[in-house]
């Protein structure tokens, strides 16, 4: 009688909760690393997998431009380049691209991303399917709850015919921005940009846009677009308004009233900073509590400084010297743009990005400042909340602006809106974050600034992401006030659950991340947790085969 075949071990399972581009990459990377056998499920509330909010079609216009060059785009199974080039040219036009200018430089249509990742999530989950592992996509399902039991992770879902519930060993709460109309204290709608379409139908002659960010610039140039036309002569962009439209101002509104600077060229990799990157390194395997006793965010302030001055002496000169103290820093960062209009200052800088690119010559302070800010990323889990909310009254800004370089087309539209006279930018002051001076009124909206009042019929609130808590996320387990055993810091992606569970919650859900990863929100991120995240489940497959076997 021939001896029963030992039964495999059962797949080990995950569940992935959101199919954007964090999702993509979890995914992916698990195909490398897993030991075993995995069965995954990805749950996606809405029809697409892949894109995420930021580059889906249902959400976005074709004018609307990502914001990562090509060649910093990490890749999934194949880079978005080279995907690109296996497009027929139909293909490409649908999606804004024309194949003469596909290059490591270009700035695409999101649709053009959104379309990469959604062919590449079907590529990634074929791939899974061909090694051995179910991998089993649910659209149209909403997750309802995310509990941690003894025996693994319970999701609760529902689908447009059904609801139900199952146990896992990991689950990935991977769920992407959210953006929606919400009413401020004064009794205003500030409403979501979001879908892009809404804004092609608005009637409102006088809108007020809350940002200056590349989000603010899409919403205005998507207005414009239905209003009018964007056309480029002699290497001069116009912009020609509908014959018979009403006229229309568009005002973009931030508390510093500062336009985003253009796209520089810089290296990559990015130039070491050998102080800083020593400091993360000294702390790395340190305890949290151990870390805070140490002034780290002053250790941290002057290595960076010392490191810029190694970089590039004469521009720190000019904010103070390498003794210059963090406020003063700050303030001469962003002092001259302040002094001067921000569409003259836009004309110049773009002249001067314009340059660097051409010539592929990074400036020395910029890469400094774009490698200080990963950095810097390292050890903001590991600062006290003093320090970290000292970080985002500082630091921060500099760090954002100088990474948030805008795309040339972007700025080229915003100086040819100025030029036909149907877009300015408004200075709030660094008193109207709170949303204090928005109040509802006869007219609309009125805005308060200093002693100015501003009236709109429309305000639109394209400010970006704004950080929430787990409670925020509406999963009723995760907002339990015993859930977790210690303070969240997320210097690991992985919760502290106080309960007794045999899996874990890995949470790269972006708007949770933001208070203390305030710089998570671009691809590169994406990707890197998604790495982090698939190394420790691999971790525990095979921590776990070695107690079985």
């Amino acid at each position: 009688m021939r001896p029963p075949r030992p039964r495999p071990p059962a797949a080990h399972r995950v569940a992935i909760v959101g199919a954007g581009p964090t999702g993509v990459y979890t995914l992916a990377a698990l195909l490398r690393q897993a030991p075993s056998r995995l069965h995954v499920d990805i749950f996606e509330k809405g029809s697409a997998a892949g894109p995420g909010m930021p580059y889906n079609s249902d959400m976005n216009a074709p004018v609307m431009l990502s914001n990562i060059a090509s060649r910093e785009l990490p890749p999934v199974l194949t880079s978005l380049n080279d995907w690109l080039r296996g497009l027929d040219t139909s293909d490409l036009a649908r999606l804004g691209v024309r194949a003469a200018e596909i290059s490591d430089e270009a700035f695409y249509p999101r649709l053009a991303l959104g379309a990469y990742f959604t062919a590449q999530m079907s590529d990634v989950i074929a791939l899974g399917r061909r090694q051995g592992h179910r991998i089993e996509l649910h659209l149209h399902h909403t997750v309802t709850d995310i509990a941690p039991r003894a025996a693994g992770v319970e999701l609760a879902w529902r689908s447009p015919g059904s609801a139900s519930k199952a146990v896992y060993a990991d689950a990935v709460l991977a769920t992407g921005h959210r953006w929606p109309d919400r009413t401020c204290a004064g009794g205003a709608v500030l409403h979501s940009p979001w879908p892009a379409e809404k804004l092609t139908r608005l009637p409102q002659q006088r809108i007020g846009v809350l940002g200056t960010s590349l989000s603010a610039i899409d919403v205005a140039v998507t207005i414009a677009s239905a209003r009018g036309r964007f056309c480029e002569e002699g290497g001069r962009m116009r912009y020609v308004a509908q014959e018979g439209r009403e006229p229309f101002l568009l005002s973009l509104m931030s508390r510093k009233g500062l336009l985003p600077e253009a796209d520089y060229w810089y290296d990559l990799p990015l130039p070491e900073l050998p102080r800083l990157a020593a400091l993360c390194a000294e702390v790395s395997g340190v305890e949290v509590s151990g870390v805070e006793q140490g002034a780290l965010l002053d250790r941290a302030y002057r290595a960076f400084v010392a490191d810029l001055q190694a970089a590039d002496p004469a521009w720190l000169a000019g904010l103070g010297g390498p003794d210059v103290p963090c406020d003063a820093f700050c303030h001469g960062y962003f002092a001259k743009r302040l002094a001067a209009d921000p569409f003259d200052w836009a004309r110049a800088n773009l002249v001067e990005a314009e340059e660097t690119v051409a010539s592929k010559a990074p400036t020395p302070w910029r890469s400094a400042l774009l490698r200080a800010h990963e950095l810097f990323e390292e050890l903001i889990p590991r600062f006290s909340d003093a320090e970290v909310a000292a970080f985002h009254a500082t630091l921060k800004p500099l760090f954002t602006d100088c990474y948030a370089c805008v795309p040339h087309p972007s700025i080229k539209r915003l100086l040819a809106l100025r030029e036909a006279g149907v877009l300015e930018v408004l200075r709030l002051g660094e008193t109207t974050g709170d949303d204090s001076q928005i109040t509802a009124c006869a007219q609309g909206v009125s805005v308060r600034r200093g002693g100015q009042e501003s009236l709109f019929e429309m305000l639109i609130d394209a400010r970006g992401q704004r950080a929430m808590t787990l409670a925020d996320l509406g999963f009723p387990s995760l907002a339990r006030a015993d859930l977790l055993s210690k303070p969240l810091r997320f210097d690991a992606f992985v919760l502290p659950l106080s309960a007794p569970c045999a899996g874990r919650i890995h949470c790269v859900a972006l708007p949770a991340l933001l208070r203390r990863h305030p710089f998570v929100q671009g691809l590169v991120n994406a990707s890197e947790m998604g790495g982090e995240t698939a190394e420790m489940i691999a971790k525990a497959m095979r921590k776990t085969a070695l107690k079985s076997g």
